[in-house]
């Protein structure tokens, strides 16, 4: 694939920003109850939802003014990475160190409303790939970064963030003394989110490029850069050349010519300076003859917003909500309810909670972080090989909207399992956290399930709304489609986690703590009749004067 390295870099953005959040989803029920121990399970969970449906909204709303600040001459896709990044990086280092739920809530909200990063590195990615010769097995292993950059940190995050939460509770021998983590028990995972944080922003400061120009101008110049001067670009080109000359002088070394002129093998290995290359304070200057003989470029015409509400593209968009809708409930009820604590009838609080299986039973697995952190880890373990192997063959052979089909059919089985974890037999009696061979395999069986469909359906998803398939009716209109999705599914996103969990605390009280899970999966088999009445686009469903061919 081209531009490799700029792939890398939108790599390491997208997958510092489920590094938080994977981390917190390990231990931030347990965090939320240190800060006051009264409250019961189901408050707790509601709260937990709370931060998760403010940060979206204030996403969703910053996201109108990050969307223009992108597109702008004055600021640029760059720019706006940039802005999210040091938002999240000073929000997540600061929540290991709340002492009161409305830090929290005030660190949620400014980390949403600072961060529009998803929607910009789609489009950015769209961009990269917007070469001609690009087919669509490349087009879906370009796309495909972004839920394998999910999985890695889905792997690796939750492990370390078990590891370092709570290291006074769980290492009293070694941290019994520590004045600091009895204070700030889940400062560490935080500040080692930081790092990770930190490390992605520069790298995006000192090499990432900017693509908005190739939109401006239809990738042919770039505006931005030839008129603005990227210090990090400069810094970042000069550490390069630095590191290189280091190396170059440190494997050879030859003699000076007495009459000093340099060996001729260094004069011979010199690169040509191309245009791309040059230093960026020193715009190229074309000459006349240049500027005579070079044809005016004609202005790209731009689909009005009325026009892009295709019947297709709100059938895309509606089904790619519903779809991010059921997996932001997945995602935010899994960790609290594998936190919940176990109930059975002698534990039982009220007759309503009593079981009557199959259908009426309270509680959770009442597991602990670090149990959590491989449960949340199995996602990366199991997701990394189907992403890279499997699915570019599968879309490759299907298409993309065969695929989102056949595996969108799956989605309520996940739902219908899952809920099960709460009364699989286990070793330890109630009200002891679950663990045995029994609970373990269920929570395999409910996760390999989830990446199964995951895997295939999430980016198909984003295939018909970005690259080859765009159900985007006009490519003036990408952009704009980008940041329509996502704010569509945002909302989406922020009503589910919201109700799941007000239906999650409420069933679990009487005796239905699956309810929210199955209503998940009803909302998914709509997700899956939508696909069925999508169709695969090609980016240019509406023609304007002026367009090319």
């Amino acid at each position: 694939m081209p531009r490799k390295d700029q792939l890398f870099i939108l790599f390491l953005v997208r997958f510092s920003e489920p590094v938080v959040k994977a981390s917190l989803a390990t231990y931030l029920y347990y965090q939320l109850k240190s800060l006051d121990a009264s409250l019961s399970s189901a408050e707790v969970i509601r709260q937990s939802a709370f931060l998760q449906t403010a940060f979206i909204i204030s996403q969703c709303i910053s996201s109108l003014f990050l969307g223009k600040l992108s597109d702008s001459r004055r600021g640029g896709r760059k720019l706006v990475l940039l802005i999210g990044m040091t938002g999240s990086f000073v929000s997540c280092v600061l929540f290991g160190f709340i002492r009161h739920y409305y830090q929290a809530v005030i660190l949620y909200t400014l980390e949403g409303a600072f961060n529009g990063n998803v929607a910009t590195v789609r489009t950015m990615l769209s961009e990269v790939a917007r070469e001609k010769r690009w087919v669509l097995p490349f087009q879906a292993r370009a796309i495909v970064l972004m839920p394998i950059a999910f999985n890695v940190a889905v792997l690796v995050s939750p492990v370390m963030a078990g590891q370092l939460a709570d290291l006074r509770g769980r290492y009293p021998d070694r941290f019994s003394d520590s004045r600091f983590l009895e204070r700030y028990p889940y400062a560490p995972p935080a500040l080692a989110n930081g790092v990770i944080l930190l490390t992605a922003s520069l790298t995006v400061f000192l090499f990432l490029e900017e693509t908005a120009a190739d939109v401006i101008d239809g990738g042919k110049t770039s505006k931005v850069v030839e008129r603005r001067h990227d210090t990090g670009i400069a810094i970042g080109r000069k550490i390069k050349t630095f590191l290189f000359s280091c190396n170059t002088r440190g494997a050879r070394y030859q003699a000076l010519d007495p009459n000093g002129s340099p060996p001729m093998s260094e004069v011979e290995e010199l690169p040509l300076m191309v245009e791309d290359e040059r230093d960026p304070e020193t715009p190229a200057q074309p000459s006349k003859e240049t500027e005579e003989s070079q044809p005016k470029r004609k202005r790209t015409a731009i689909l009005p917003l009325k026009r892009i509400l295709t019947k297709n593209l709100c059938l895309v968009l509606v089904a790619a909500a519903v779809q991010d809708g059921h997996i932001a409930v997945y995602n935010a009820l899994w960790p609290n309810f594998l936190s919940d604590p176990v109930v059975d009838d002698a534990h039982a609080t009220s007759p309503e909670q009593r079981r009557r299986l199959p259908f009426r039973f309270s509680g959770g697995a009442g597991m602990r972080p670090s149990d959590i952190a491989w449960s949340l880890a199995l996602l990366g373990l199991l997701g990394l090989p189907t992403q890279l192997l499997a699915y570019p063959r599968v879309a490759q052979r299907l298409g993309a909207l065969r695929t989102l089909r056949l595996f969108a059919r799956f989605w309520p089985l996940v739902y219908a399992v899952v809920p099960y974890i709460a009364v699989v037999p286990s070793n330890a009696p109630p009200p002891a956290g679950k663990r045995g061979v029994a609970v373990w395999a269920l929570i395999v069986v409910s996760q390999a399930l989830m990446v199964g469909c995951s895997t295939f359906t999430a980016p198909s998803q984003l295939v018909l709304i970005n690259l080859g398939c765009s159900a985007s009716p006009h490519p003036s209109a990408l952009a704009r489609t980008n940041s329509l999705s996502f704010l569509v599914t945002a909302v989406v996103r922020a009503v589910a986690s919201a109700s799941s969990a007000w239906v999650y605390s409420w069933g679990s009280s009487h005796a239905l703590t699956g309810l929210a899970w199955w209503l998940a999966g009803v909302a998914s088999a709509v997700g899956f009749g939508l696909s069925l009445m999508c169709k695969e686009g090609n980016g240019h469903e509406i023609w304007l004067s002026g367009d090319e061919e």
